[in-house]
């Protein structure tokens, strides 16, 4: 008893010790940046200081362009914004999801069968969808790329499995990758696909957590629910996974770790990958709709995906109601790798809050706490909660510092707020005074607070955690954006990255993408389209050294154009989908197709309308400061 004691009381001195050393860690931080800020503020000119009262980014005179009238966006050749937005449009070519389908069944006819690559008899027979001919396919093939290794094949492994469908097919027995492939896990097997897609997945520890809730079972059909009355709730010999046994699970601590926030679209495999090689410690898939995971959809399974180089890792779902998301929970705890589940309660898009998920959530304040109730019963694997301050843009209907200190007993580990309400979107700064005041009630109960919203330079960080209270920040558009900010964090400076070393970036992308995606013509291609996803937001970023003297970047001030200190930097600062495509090129992707149609799904320049119109507008005049 006394041993205990005291291996008790020296892991409460130690874990106090480090606490307080990462308290005076990060007020020497604080100091150290006031002091930079007031050098900073004492040095910026009149011009800089105009310049950023209109929303812009002071950009050193010699650096800009000349005429400054804006010029209309044309990111698909031949085709309107507004057409290519439709509601079935979900690939954004301008085309209805009729026409989509089509064009994806023509597609499969014309490519060939895995089996048949494989030189084996194919299993589907005349189900199969796409050709056997191997010659007609060879005839048809696009032109392979040249000059670059396929990254399957390396000195260890000389077979790529594409084979003859591989676009980089014609080096095969003559280049080799240096690079190891590394494959990902959470995949979902054709069986586990059919059992979910039957409902035939036994989910024992939800519906007892549902009955002793006292909470209906509504995410079934009457002929679902009957079935499962008939057989008693196991459907089966079978038995579900345990990957996340609580033995196994490693302890879960996000204090001064960075954290990189789900980012729909853009924060893919890929990409997550390039951020953990410049210092990302916690990353989190893609946000995955609950309903479509417990179909078996094969698309929402891929967002699931986890690299290994990804060390903590999280999986972000989405639903609006405890049977649906306990269900989701438990299928996630027992199936997939991952080391706490975060529950989206803050996505502001209007289907989702239409179907009583993400933001809509806190409307319903007993609906949010029986979601994470259910969901923390029935989960072995740390349950996370991230929201917004608010559904309304009114203060005094906010509803985050409510549900923040209630959080911890409902069972959530952690939360993040987004310093924005739904109504706002991503208008305005974030309002990280709410944030901090929710971190002041959050440490009276001892709960993990993550704070979330601008955070762009490693000033912006150091000034948000350094009161002890925020955890960390998770960084969104910023590592978006300029992904080795998680760089500069840890190493405290500025870095002003030179064009080549951005570039390189690219090119880890699109190996990583091969990886993700293959390295036949659709792989190529979905890492093309990604890399462009990730390129219309990229391009809003200034190197420092272009900056005026003392100026310190913020996300919300719209750059000028400028000439880079090199032609691949000016590139670099494109928004036209030509330079893009070109910068594909040079990252080893080839030439697209003729037919290639490229919308970003994000309007990524949230900027204002005032910082637009002075952009416009803006005549420099005066001396230039330094």
């Amino acid at each position: 008893m006394s041993s205990s004691s005291s291996s008790a009381s020296s892991s409460s001195s130690s874990s106090s010790s480090s606490s307080s050393r990462s308290a005076e860690k990060a007020a020497a931080a604080l100091v150290a940046t006031n002091k930079r800020k007031e050098r900073s503020d004492a040095g910026v000119s009149e011009r800089a200081a105009s310049l950023i009262a209109s929303g812009l980014l002071p950009i050193a005179r010699h650096a800009l362009v000349p005429d400054q009238t804006t010029e209309p966006e044309a990111p698909v050749a031949g085709e309107s914004r507004e057409n290519a937005a439709r509601g079935q449009d979900r690939d954004r070519r301008g085309e209805s999801l009729r026409m989509i389908k089509r064009r994806n069944a023509e597609q499969r006819r014309n490519d060939l069968c895995r089996y048949t690559v494989q030189g084996e008899v194919c299993k589907l027979g005349k189900r199969c969808g796409y050709s056997h001919d191997l010659e007609a396919y060879v005839r048809s093939k696009p032109n392979d790329v040249k000059g670059a290794a396929c990254v399957f094949v390396t000195a260890a492994n000389e077979k790529c499995p594409f084979g003859v469908r591989c676009r980089f097919a014609s080096s095969h027995g003559k280049l080799t990758s240096a690079r190891k492939v590394d494959f990902a896990t959470n995949l979902l097997d054709d069986a586990m696909q059919k059992r979910l897609s039957k409902n035939e997945y036994p989910f024992k520890r939800s519906d007892a957590a549902l009955a002793k809730a006292e909470l209906e079972l509504k995410c079934l059909s009457f002929a679902q629910k009957g079935k499962l009355d008939r057989k008693q709730g196991f459907l089966g010999p079978f038995e579900p996974g345990c990957v996340n046994t609580r033995e196994r699970r490693k302890e879960l601590d996000f204090k001064g770790k960075l954290y990189v926030a789900p980012l729909t679209t853009v924060g893919n495999l890929p990409f997550r990958r390039v951020c953990t090689d410049l210092g990302a410690d916690i990353t989190v898939s893609e946000m995955a709709m609950a309903s479509n995971l417990l179909k078996g959809d094969r698309k929402e399974w891929a967002l699931l995906r986890r690299h290994p180089s990804e060390k903590c890792y999280g999986i972000q779902v989405c639903g609006g109601y405890p049977d649906l998301m306990a269900r989701c929970a438990e299928l996630i705890d027992n199936e997939v790798s991952c080391d706490f589940i975060d529950v989206n309660m803050g996505c502001p898009i209007d289907g989702v809050c239409a179907k009583g998920a993400g933001s809509s959530l806190m409307r319903d304040t007993d609906r949010l706490k029986n979601v994470v109730r259910t969901m923390a019963a029935v989960s072995s694997t740390p349950v996370t909660i991230k929201l917004r301050m608010g559904y309304f843009d009114d203060p005094s209907k906010y509803v985050a510092h409510d549900i923040i200190p209630r959080a911890k007993a409902w069972g959530a580990f952690a939360a993040t707020l987004h310093g924005r309400t739904r109504e706002q979107r991503y208008s305005r700064l974030a309002d990280w005074s709410y944030i901090h005041r929710c971190a002041d009630v959050a440490a009276k109960s001892e709960f993990t607070l993550i704070g979330n919203g601008d955070v762009y330079t490693y000033e912006d960080y150091n000034a948000q955690v350094a009161d002890n209270k925020v955890a960390t920040c998770m960084i969104g558009r910023g590592a978006i954006i300029k992904p080795w900010l998680m760089t500069e964090i840890k190493e405290q400076r500025h870095w002003d990255i030179s064009a080549n070393e951005r570039l390189d970036l690219f090119k880890d992308f699109c190996q990583y993408g091969l990886e993700h995606w293959g390295s036949d013509s659709m792989g190529v291609e979905k890492t093309r389209r990604y890399l462009l996803e990730w390129m219309s937001y990229t391009h809003r970023y200034v190197p420092i050294g272009l900056l005026e003297q003392n100026v310190v970047p913020k996300l919300h001030l719209r750059p000028m154009r400028y000439v880079g200190r090199s032609d691949l930097e000016t590139k670099l600062a494109s928004d036209r989908l030509e330079d893009w495509l070109e910068l594909s090129e040079i990252c080893g992707l080839g030439k697209p197709d003729a037919s290639f149609k490229f919308v970003p799904k994000h309007a990524s320049n949230s900027y204002t309308k005032e910082s637009a119109d002075a952009a416009a507008s803006w005549v420099d005049v005066g001396e230039e400061n330094g």
